[in-house]
Protein backbone atom coordinates (compact mmCIF):
# COMPACT_ATOMS: atom_id res chain seq x y z
CA UNK A 1 0.00 0.00 0.00
CA UNK A 2 1.23 3.53 -0.76
CA UNK A 3 1.31 6.11 2.04
CA UNK A 4 1.50 9.84 1.40
CA UNK A 5 2.53 12.75 3.60
CA UNK A 6 0.09 15.67 3.55
CA UNK A 7 1.31 18.81 1.77
CA UNK A 8 -0.25 22.23 1.28
CA UNK A 9 -2.94 21.71 -1.40
CA UNK A 10 -3.64 23.68 -4.54
CA UNK A 11 -7.13 24.98 -5.14
CA UNK A 12 -9.22 22.72 -7.35
CA UNK A 13 -12.88 22.89 -8.37
CA UNK A 14 -15.39 25.11 -6.62
CA UNK A 15 -16.04 25.68 -2.94
CA UNK A 16 -18.31 22.81 -1.91
CA UNK A 17 -19.17 20.92 1.27
CA UNK A 18 -17.06 17.76 1.36
CA UNK A 19 -14.74 18.93 -1.42
CA UNK A 20 -11.77 16.66 -2.26
CA UNK A 21 -9.60 19.71 -2.95
CA UNK A 22 -6.99 18.76 -0.36
CA UNK A 23 -6.47 15.25 -1.76
CA UNK A 24 -7.23 15.78 -5.46
CA UNK A 25 -3.62 15.35 -6.57
CA UNK A 26 -3.26 12.23 -4.44
CA UNK A 27 -6.40 10.74 -6.00
CA UNK A 28 -5.53 11.58 -9.60
CA UNK A 29 -2.00 10.20 -9.17
CA UNK A 30 -3.55 6.73 -8.84
CA UNK A 31 -5.27 6.78 -12.23
CA UNK A 32 -3.86 5.18 -15.38
CA UNK A 33 -3.89 7.15 -18.62
CA UNK A 34 -7.13 6.68 -20.57
CA UNK A 35 -9.30 8.49 -23.12
CA UNK A 36 -12.32 9.07 -20.83
CA UNK A 37 -12.55 10.18 -17.22
CA UNK A 38 -15.81 9.75 -15.29
CA UNK A 39 -16.40 11.62 -12.00
CA UNK A 40 -19.75 10.11 -11.03
CA UNK A 41 -20.20 11.87 -7.66
CA UNK A 42 -18.55 15.06 -8.83
CA UNK A 43 -19.78 17.61 -6.25
CA UNK A 44 -17.49 20.62 -6.58
CA UNK A 45 -15.44 18.86 -9.30
CA UNK A 46 -12.10 19.18 -7.50
CA UNK A 47 -10.89 15.80 -8.76
CA UNK A 48 -12.10 16.51 -12.30
CA UNK A 49 -10.30 19.87 -12.28
CA UNK A 50 -7.08 18.19 -11.17
CA UNK A 51 -7.56 15.43 -13.75
CA UNK A 52 -7.99 18.01 -16.52
CA UNK A 53 -4.61 19.49 -15.63
CA UNK A 54 -2.91 16.09 -15.40
CA UNK A 55 -2.78 15.42 -19.14
CA UNK A 56 -3.96 11.83 -18.63
CA UNK A 57 -7.37 12.15 -20.30
CA UNK A 58 -9.00 13.64 -23.38
CA UNK A 59 -12.70 13.60 -22.52
CA UNK A 60 -14.32 14.30 -19.16
CA UNK A 61 -17.73 13.32 -17.85
CA UNK A 62 -18.99 14.94 -14.64
CA UNK A 63 -22.14 13.73 -12.92
CA UNK A 64 -24.00 14.23 -9.66
CA UNK A 65 -27.59 14.15 -8.47
CA UNK A 66 -27.08 17.72 -7.27
CA UNK A 67 -26.51 20.67 -9.61
CA UNK A 68 -23.17 21.65 -8.05
CA UNK A 69 -21.21 20.42 -11.13
CA UNK A 70 -23.28 22.83 -13.23
CA UNK A 71 -21.49 25.69 -11.48
CA UNK A 72 -18.10 24.24 -12.45
CA UNK A 73 -19.28 23.56 -16.01
CA UNK A 74 -20.71 27.06 -16.48
CA UNK A 75 -17.57 28.66 -15.04
CA UNK A 76 -15.40 26.88 -17.61
CA UNK A 77 -17.74 28.05 -20.37
CA UNK A 78 -17.24 31.66 -19.21
CA UNK A 79 -20.67 32.32 -17.70
CA UNK A 80 -19.23 34.19 -14.71
CA UNK A 81 -16.56 36.26 -16.45
CA UNK A 82 -18.67 39.42 -15.95
CA UNK A 83 -20.33 38.40 -12.68
CA UNK A 84 -20.34 41.27 -10.16
CA UNK A 85 -23.60 40.91 -8.22
CA UNK A 86 -23.90 41.49 -4.50
CA UNK A 87 -26.22 38.83 -3.05
CA UNK A 88 -28.02 39.94 0.10
CA UNK A 89 -29.44 37.67 2.78
CA UNK A 90 -32.92 38.22 1.34
CA UNK A 91 -31.66 37.47 -2.20
CA UNK A 92 -30.01 34.29 -0.98
CA UNK A 93 -33.07 32.72 0.59
CA UNK A 94 -35.37 33.86 -2.21
CA UNK A 95 -33.18 32.62 -5.08
CA UNK A 96 -30.79 29.93 -3.84
CA UNK A 97 -32.94 27.00 -4.93
CA UNK A 98 -32.84 28.05 -8.58
CA UNK A 99 -29.29 29.38 -8.88
CA UNK A 100 -26.28 27.17 -8.01
CA UNK A 101 -23.98 30.21 -8.01
CA UNK A 102 -26.02 31.84 -5.25
CA UNK A 103 -26.55 28.60 -3.37
CA UNK A 104 -22.92 27.51 -3.17
CA UNK A 105 -20.80 30.67 -3.48
CA UNK A 106 -22.95 32.71 -1.08
CA UNK A 107 -23.60 30.07 1.58
CA UNK A 108 -21.83 29.36 4.84
CA UNK A 109 -19.31 26.55 4.33
CA UNK A 110 -20.47 26.31 0.69
CA UNK A 111 -23.14 23.94 2.02
CA UNK A 112 -26.03 25.60 0.17
CA UNK A 113 -28.13 26.13 3.30
CA UNK A 114 -27.29 29.24 5.33
CA UNK A 115 -26.25 32.69 4.18
CA UNK A 116 -22.53 33.40 3.99
CA UNK A 117 -22.34 36.37 6.38
CA UNK A 118 -23.82 37.02 9.80
CA UNK A 119 -26.33 39.86 10.13
CA UNK A 120 -23.83 41.83 12.18
CA UNK A 121 -21.21 42.05 9.42
CA UNK A 122 -23.40 41.88 6.30
CA UNK A 123 -23.55 45.70 5.81
CA UNK A 124 -19.77 45.96 5.95
CA UNK A 125 -19.26 43.04 3.57
CA UNK A 126 -21.67 44.72 1.16
CA UNK A 127 -19.70 47.97 1.34
CA UNK A 128 -16.46 46.09 0.77
CA UNK A 129 -17.94 44.21 -2.19
CA UNK A 130 -19.13 47.46 -3.74
CA UNK A 131 -15.69 48.99 -3.30
CA UNK A 132 -13.64 46.06 -4.60
CA UNK A 133 -15.92 44.76 -7.33
CA UNK A 134 -17.87 47.85 -8.46
CA UNK A 135 -15.33 50.54 -7.54
CA UNK A 136 -18.10 52.24 -5.55
CA UNK A 137 -16.90 53.61 -2.18
CA UNK A 138 -20.15 55.31 -1.17
CA UNK A 139 -21.15 52.64 1.36
CA UNK A 140 -17.76 52.71 3.06
CA UNK A 141 -18.04 56.48 3.29
CA UNK A 142 -21.40 56.10 5.04
CA UNK A 143 -19.46 54.49 7.87
CA UNK A 144 -17.10 57.46 7.92
CA UNK A 145 -14.29 55.56 6.14
CA UNK A 146 -12.52 57.87 3.70
CA UNK A 147 -11.39 55.12 1.36
CA UNK A 148 -9.95 55.46 -2.13
CA UNK A 149 -9.34 51.75 -2.45
CA UNK A 150 -10.40 48.60 -0.61
CA UNK A 151 -7.34 46.44 -1.07
CA UNK A 152 -6.33 43.94 1.58
CA UNK A 153 -3.35 46.18 2.39
CA UNK A 154 -5.59 49.21 2.96
CA UNK A 155 -8.02 47.27 5.17
CA UNK A 156 -5.22 45.66 7.16
CA UNK A 157 -3.42 48.99 7.66
CA UNK A 158 -6.56 50.82 8.81
CA UNK A 159 -8.36 47.88 10.43
CA UNK A 160 -8.66 49.37 13.92
CA UNK A 161 -10.05 52.67 12.65
CA UNK A 162 -12.44 50.99 10.20
CA UNK A 163 -13.69 48.55 12.81
CA UNK A 164 -14.47 51.32 15.28
CA UNK A 165 -16.27 53.43 12.69
CA UNK A 166 -18.29 50.50 11.43
CA UNK A 167 -19.30 49.36 14.91
CA UNK A 168 -20.38 52.87 15.79
CA UNK A 169 -22.42 53.08 12.57
CA UNK A 170 -23.94 49.65 13.21
CA UNK A 171 -24.95 50.47 16.75
CA UNK A 172 -26.53 53.77 15.73
CA UNK A 173 -28.28 52.64 12.52
CA UNK A 174 -29.11 49.01 13.28
CA UNK A 175 -29.19 48.66 17.05
CA UNK A 176 -30.36 52.28 17.53
CA UNK A 177 -27.88 52.76 20.35
CA UNK A 178 -25.60 55.71 21.11
CA UNK A 179 -23.09 53.77 23.18
CA UNK A 180 -19.77 55.55 23.51
CA UNK A 181 -17.13 54.19 21.15
CA UNK A 182 -14.55 53.99 23.94
CA UNK A 183 -16.92 51.84 25.96
CA UNK A 184 -17.57 49.69 22.90
CA UNK A 185 -13.84 49.30 22.35
CA UNK A 186 -13.38 48.26 25.96
CA UNK A 187 -16.21 45.73 25.75
CA UNK A 188 -14.89 44.31 22.51
CA UNK A 189 -11.37 43.98 23.87
CA UNK A 190 -12.63 42.12 26.91
CA UNK A 191 -14.82 39.91 24.78
CA UNK A 192 -12.09 38.93 22.37
CA UNK A 193 -9.33 38.50 24.96
CA UNK A 194 -11.24 36.89 27.79
CA UNK A 195 -14.69 35.81 26.73
CA UNK A 196 -13.82 33.89 23.56
CA UNK A 197 -12.62 31.01 25.71
CA UNK A 198 -15.75 31.15 27.86
CA UNK A 199 -17.89 31.05 24.72
CA UNK A 200 -15.96 28.01 23.50
CA UNK A 201 -16.37 26.29 26.86
CA UNK A 202 -20.07 27.16 26.82
CA UNK A 203 -20.38 25.23 23.54
CA UNK A 204 -18.18 22.37 24.77
CA UNK A 205 -20.21 22.02 27.98
CA UNK A 206 -23.42 21.86 25.96
CA UNK A 207 -21.83 19.19 23.78
CA UNK A 208 -20.90 17.15 26.85
CA UNK A 209 -24.25 17.69 28.59
CA UNK A 210 -26.05 16.53 25.46
CA UNK A 211 -23.96 13.36 25.30
CA UNK A 212 -22.79 14.24 21.79
CA UNK A 213 -19.51 14.27 19.91
CA UNK A 214 -18.21 16.65 17.28
CA UNK A 215 -18.96 14.07 14.59
CA UNK A 216 -22.59 13.98 15.75
CA UNK A 217 -22.83 17.74 15.25
CA UNK A 218 -21.33 17.41 11.77
CA UNK A 219 -23.94 14.81 10.84
CA UNK A 220 -26.74 16.93 12.29
CA UNK A 221 -25.66 20.07 10.43
CA UNK A 222 -24.73 18.22 7.25
CA UNK A 223 -21.17 19.59 7.38
CA UNK A 224 -17.88 17.78 6.90
CA UNK A 225 -15.47 18.62 9.71
CA UNK A 226 -16.67 22.23 10.15
CA UNK A 227 -18.06 21.51 13.63
CA UNK A 228 -14.52 21.17 14.93
CA UNK A 229 -14.14 24.95 14.65
CA UNK A 230 -16.92 25.48 17.22
CA UNK A 231 -15.39 23.31 19.94
CA UNK A 232 -11.62 23.13 19.41
CA UNK A 233 -9.02 25.77 20.26
CA UNK A 234 -7.38 25.69 16.86
CA UNK A 235 -9.05 28.18 14.46
CA UNK A 236 -11.96 28.54 16.88
CA UNK A 237 -14.99 30.54 15.80
CA UNK A 238 -18.48 31.06 17.17
CA UNK A 239 -21.36 29.74 15.02
CA UNK A 240 -23.40 32.07 12.86
CA UNK A 241 -26.88 32.84 14.11
CA UNK A 242 -28.44 30.36 11.68
CA UNK A 243 -26.11 27.57 12.82
CA UNK A 244 -26.55 28.48 16.48
CA UNK A 245 -30.34 28.36 16.24
CA UNK A 246 -30.11 24.93 14.61
CA UNK A 247 -27.77 23.73 17.35
CA UNK A 248 -30.26 24.83 20.02
CA UNK A 249 -32.54 22.09 18.72
CA UNK A 250 -29.75 19.53 19.09
CA UNK A 251 -27.73 20.66 22.13
CA UNK A 252 -28.79 22.18 25.48
CA UNK A 253 -27.81 25.76 24.63
CA UNK A 254 -29.85 27.95 26.97
CA UNK A 255 -28.74 31.46 26.05
CA UNK A 256 -30.22 33.55 23.27
CA UNK A 257 -27.83 34.24 20.41
CA UNK A 258 -28.07 38.02 20.71
CA UNK A 259 -27.09 38.17 24.37
CA UNK A 260 -23.78 36.38 23.85
CA UNK A 261 -22.69 36.87 20.24
CA UNK A 262 -23.62 40.37 19.08
CA UNK A 263 -20.38 42.06 20.03
CA UNK A 264 -18.32 38.94 19.31
CA UNK A 265 -19.38 38.96 15.68
CA UNK A 266 -18.68 42.66 15.36
CA UNK A 267 -15.24 42.15 16.84
CA UNK A 268 -14.02 39.71 14.19
CA UNK A 269 -11.72 40.74 11.35
CA UNK A 270 -13.56 42.65 8.66
CA UNK A 271 -10.96 42.01 5.98
CA UNK A 272 -11.83 38.64 4.43
CA UNK A 273 -14.42 38.81 1.64
CA UNK A 274 -15.38 35.19 1.01
CA UNK A 275 -17.85 35.96 -1.76
CA UNK A 276 -15.11 37.69 -3.78
CA UNK A 277 -12.76 34.76 -3.24
CA UNK A 278 -15.39 32.35 -4.56
CA UNK A 279 -16.09 34.58 -7.56
CA UNK A 280 -12.40 34.92 -8.44
CA UNK A 281 -12.05 31.16 -8.22
CA UNK A 282 -14.99 30.65 -10.59
CA UNK A 283 -13.65 33.15 -13.08
CA UNK A 284 -10.23 31.51 -13.08
CA UNK A 285 -11.78 28.24 -14.25
CA UNK A 286 -12.49 29.78 -17.66
CA UNK A 287 -8.85 29.11 -18.52
CA UNK A 288 -9.75 25.41 -18.79
CA UNK A 289 -12.18 26.02 -21.64
CA UNK A 290 -9.83 25.10 -24.48
CA UNK A 291 -8.14 22.15 -22.77
CA UNK A 292 -10.46 19.18 -23.20
CA UNK A 293 -14.01 18.03 -23.90
CA UNK A 294 -16.34 18.23 -20.90
CA UNK A 295 -19.80 16.65 -20.63
CA UNK A 296 -22.28 17.19 -17.80
CA UNK A 297 -25.11 14.97 -16.51
CA UNK A 298 -27.34 15.16 -13.44
CA UNK A 299 -28.57 11.70 -12.64
CA UNK A 300 -27.88 8.63 -10.52
CA UNK A 301 -24.41 7.15 -10.98
CA UNK A 302 -25.81 3.88 -12.35
CA UNK A 303 -27.61 5.69 -15.18
CA UNK A 304 -24.37 6.95 -16.73
CA UNK A 305 -23.12 4.97 -19.73
CA UNK A 306 -19.42 4.19 -19.40
CA UNK A 307 -17.39 4.18 -22.62
CA UNK A 308 -14.47 1.86 -23.30
CA UNK A 309 -10.97 3.10 -22.45
CA UNK A 310 -12.12 4.91 -19.30
CA UNK A 311 -11.31 5.55 -15.67
CA UNK A 312 -14.21 5.76 -13.21
CA UNK A 313 -13.91 7.74 -9.98
CA UNK A 314 -16.56 7.53 -7.24
CA UNK A 315 -16.49 9.80 -4.20
CA UNK A 316 -19.46 8.09 -2.56
CA UNK A 317 -21.16 9.30 0.66
CA UNK A 318 -19.11 7.85 3.51
CA UNK A 319 -20.97 5.55 5.88
CA UNK A 320 -20.18 7.66 8.94
CA UNK A 321 -21.17 11.03 7.48
CA UNK A 322 -24.35 12.69 6.28
CA UNK A 323 -25.96 10.86 3.40
CA UNK A 324 -27.10 11.47 -0.12
CA UNK A 325 -29.09 14.57 -1.07
CA UNK A 326 -32.07 12.44 -2.10
CA UNK A 327 -32.21 10.32 1.04
CA UNK A 328 -30.08 7.49 2.39
CA UNK A 329 -27.41 6.17 0.06
CA UNK A 330 -27.68 2.45 -0.76
CA UNK A 331 -24.14 1.23 -0.25
CA UNK A 332 -24.92 -2.41 -1.03
CA UNK A 333 -26.43 -1.44 -4.36
CA UNK A 334 -23.32 0.59 -5.15
CA UNK A 335 -21.00 -2.30 -4.20
CA UNK A 336 -22.83 -4.58 -6.62
CA UNK A 337 -22.62 -1.96 -9.37
CA UNK A 338 -18.90 -1.33 -8.81
CA UNK A 339 -18.07 -5.04 -9.03
CA UNK A 340 -19.78 -5.25 -12.41
CA UNK A 341 -17.63 -2.52 -13.97
CA UNK A 342 -15.10 -3.59 -16.59
CA UNK A 343 -13.26 -0.24 -16.69
CA UNK A 344 -10.92 0.68 -13.78
CA UNK A 345 -13.09 1.91 -10.90
CA UNK A 346 -11.52 3.91 -8.03
CA UNK A 347 -13.55 4.65 -4.89
CA UNK A 348 -12.88 7.12 -2.08
CA UNK A 349 -13.95 5.81 1.34
CA UNK A 350 -12.62 5.26 4.83
CA UNK A 351 -13.54 1.56 4.87
CA UNK A 352 -15.16 -0.93 2.50
CA UNK A 353 -15.98 -4.68 2.76
CA UNK A 354 -12.58 -6.39 2.72
CA UNK A 355 -13.92 -9.49 0.98
CA UNK A 356 -15.07 -7.44 -2.02
CA UNK A 357 -12.74 -4.40 -2.23
CA UNK A 358 -9.06 -3.69 -1.63
CA UNK A 359 -7.33 -0.49 -0.59
CA UNK A 360 -4.62 0.33 -3.15
CA UNK A 361 -3.44 3.66 -1.68
CA UNK A 362 -3.81 5.60 1.56
CA UNK A 363 -3.11 9.13 2.68
CA UNK A 364 -3.02 10.45 6.25
CA UNK A 365 -5.36 13.32 7.06
CA UNK A 366 -5.43 15.38 10.27
CA UNK A 367 -8.90 15.57 11.84
CA UNK A 368 -9.68 18.27 14.43
CA UNK A 369 -11.56 16.98 17.47
CA UNK A 370 -13.54 18.59 20.29
CA UNK A 371 -11.34 20.25 22.92
CA UNK A 372 -8.59 21.15 20.49
CA UNK A 373 -7.04 17.69 20.13
CA UNK A 374 -6.53 16.03 16.78
CA UNK A 375 -6.33 12.55 15.33
CA UNK A 376 -5.04 11.02 12.13
CA UNK A 377 -7.49 9.47 9.71
CA UNK A 378 -6.68 7.57 6.54
CA UNK A 379 -8.14 8.79 3.26
CA UNK A 380 -8.20 5.60 1.19
CA UNK A 381 -8.66 4.61 -2.44
CA UNK A 382 -10.38 1.25 -2.99
CA UNK A 383 -10.92 -0.86 -6.09
CA UNK A 384 -13.05 -3.99 -6.62
CA UNK A 385 -11.04 -7.14 -5.98
CA UNK A 386 -11.84 -8.23 -9.52
CA UNK A 387 -9.66 -5.32 -10.74
CA UNK A 388 -6.86 -5.48 -8.16
CA UNK A 389 -4.21 -7.25 -10.24
CA UNK A 390 -4.49 -4.91 -13.21
CA UNK A 391 -4.70 -1.70 -11.19
CA UNK A 392 -2.02 -2.65 -8.67
CA UNK A 393 0.34 -3.52 -11.50
CA UNK A 394 -0.09 -0.05 -12.97
CA UNK A 395 0.28 1.76 -9.62
CA UNK A 396 3.33 -0.17 -8.45
CA UNK A 397 5.12 0.16 -11.79
CA UNK A 398 4.52 3.91 -11.81
CA UNK A 399 5.67 4.56 -8.27
CA UNK A 400 8.60 2.15 -8.36
CA UNK A 401 10.01 4.26 -11.19
CA UNK A 402 9.90 7.23 -8.81
CA UNK A 403 11.69 5.34 -6.02
CA UNK A 404 8.79 4.53 -3.71
CA UNK A 405 8.74 1.37 -1.57
CA UNK A 406 5.56 -0.63 -1.11
CA UNK A 407 3.91 -2.30 1.84
CA UNK A 408 1.86 -5.21 0.57
CA UNK A 409 -1.58 -5.69 2.05
CA UNK A 410 -2.48 -9.09 3.45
Amino acid sequence: MIYFVEQKPRRFGIGYKGSKNSIAEFVVSQFPKRKHFYDLFAGGCAVTHCAMLSGKFKQFHINDISDAPRLFYDAIKGKYKDEKRWISRADFFARKDGDPYIRYCWSFGNAGKDYLYSKEVEPYKKALHYARVLNDFSLLREFGVDAQDASRLFIRTHEKEIKEKYIKWYCKNVLFSDRNIDELRRQLSILVRKESESLRLYLCNALKAGGKKTADVDRFLGTNGMAGHYFGKSQWEFPTQEIYEKLRGFLPLQKEYGEIAELYNLAQSLERLQSLQSLERLQSLQSLQSLQSLQLTQTSYDNVKIENDSVIYCDIPYRDTSGYLCGAFDHEKFYDWAERQTEPCFISEYDMPSDRFECVASRSKRILLSGGSASEKQEKIFVPKTQVKTIRKFIEAKWTQLGFDFEETA
